[in-house]
């Protein structure tokens, strides 16, 4: 079982770094332990503008629910109304396609877990439980946590206090899922970030918090934030009857930023390296394929090789997650109250969270000056901090 390329984990971001590595040239395995199973990635909304501003295109056949934009309700349930179309997706059948096509690009599939990826001259020997696995290069797209690039010594997240940790209900209630509008709630009902419900069409919708600073057992909010939402909807609704089908968890590298990304043979892409948002995480995957398949092919594997992926990252995406960091940073330090009357200065103007990520990140951070000057500091410190 050798290749040039081993990608560990079948993530969005694992998936594109495969598959362009392929396309470039590269022999490549993906591992995943749970490859031709059930693959545990919880999200499912997404909105066109990063799409788009990361290469992508709105596929039909994954569509569930289309979006006509979204609502950012304050805790004292001011209601920011944003246009920004977006889609509720199915999950199974985004992964299932994106792996038909890494499949037709050349990537071969193997389910297994990978334990380690000690260097052997200027390769990789990954030790999995289903055999030794001798790679040129290794790429880490293995989750939040990174397993691999922490082993190999690498410290991939810069902030990784400021993982936002998330438990997300699966809901049913007759036509709670027809709604057009995704909803965040900010403040202390999620501290550090935000609880969603995402309509998904028909009857099913999902209710999540993604609480920063507070563990990764996140399910108590999870629980205030359903009984909250029941009485946000209660005159819509008989929310008696809604049912919880399921409860997903995991993490978000949401306010972190990338760290040690690359090293000799081996590469971080997606959320193991702080790339938070699927479009955004399937375009840093491509790039990482992209670098990891010419450096193969140059027979420069060392960690200068493999730079060119943190060059070609940084200019793309470095500035909008900075100043998306700092943006959460300034709302994260704000007291309810504050939140309110941010939210009631924010109704009297126009908020554009249409596009990228520095898009939303800039208007959100020039509206928060605008309508708080007093925010300023805290947003310049935030952003220096990054």
């Amino acid at each position: 079982m050798n290749c040039d390329v081993l990608v560990v984990g079948a993530s969005p971001s694992g998936i594109a770094a495969a598959t362009s590595s392929a396309k470039a040239g590269a022999e490549v395995i993906l591992l995943d332990k749970d490859m031709g199973g059930e693959f545990d990635h919880p999200a499912n909304t997404f909105f066109d503008g990063m799409f788009f501003r990361a290469g992508l295109s709105v596929e039909r056949e994954y569509v569930l629910h289309d979006l006509e934009g979204m609502h950012i309700i304050s805790p004292g349930g001011c209601v920011l109304e944003i246009p920004a179309p977006g889609r509720f997706i199915d999950r199974a059948r985004f992964d299932a396609l994106y792996l038909e096509r890494a499949e037709r690009a050349g990537v071969r599939f193997l389910r297994g877990s990978a334990r380690s990826a000690p260097r052997s001259g200027s390769c990789r020997r990954v030790e999995t439980d289903i055999g030794e696995i001798e790679a040129r290069v290794v790429i880490d797209a293995s989750g939040v946590d990174g397993l691999i690039a922490r082993r190999e010594g690498l410290s991939p997240l810069r902030h990784p206090e400021d993982v936002a940790w998330a438990a997300e209900a699966v809901v049913e209630l007759a036509g709670l899922g027809e709604e057009r509008r995704f909803e965040y709630f900010v403040g202390s009902i999620s501290p550090g970030w935000k609880a969603t419900f995402s309509p998904g069409g028909g009857d099913r919708a999902t209710l999540g918090v993604f609480v920063r600073g507070y563990g990764r057992d996140v399910r108590g909010y999870l629980d205030r934030f359903v009984e909250l939402f029941k009485k946000y909807k209660s005159s819509d609704y008989d929310v008696d009857e809604m049912k919880i089908v399921s409860i997903n968890r995991g993490g978000d590298a949401i306010a972190t930023l990338p760290g040690e990304i690359v090293s000799n043979s081996l590469m971080v892409t997606g959320a193991a390296a702080g790339m938070s948002g699927m479009a955004y995480a399937i375009r840093s995957g491509s790039i990482a394929g992209e670098v990891a398949a010419g450096a193969v092919e140059s027979g420069d594997v060392s960690k200068k090789g493999l730079s060119a992926y943190v060059r070609r990252w940084n200019r793309e995406f470095g500035l909008e997650y900075r100043m998306g960091r700092a943006s959460l940073l300034t709302l994260g330090r704000m007291a309810d109250e504050e939140i309110d009357r941010l939210a009631a200065g924010l109704a009297k103007r126009d908020l554009d969270l249409s596009g990228s990520f520095f898009r939303k990140g800039l208007s959100a951070g020039i509206a928060m000056a605008r309508s708080r000057p007093r925010t300023i500091p805290t947003l310049i410190r935030s952003l220096a901090e990054g």
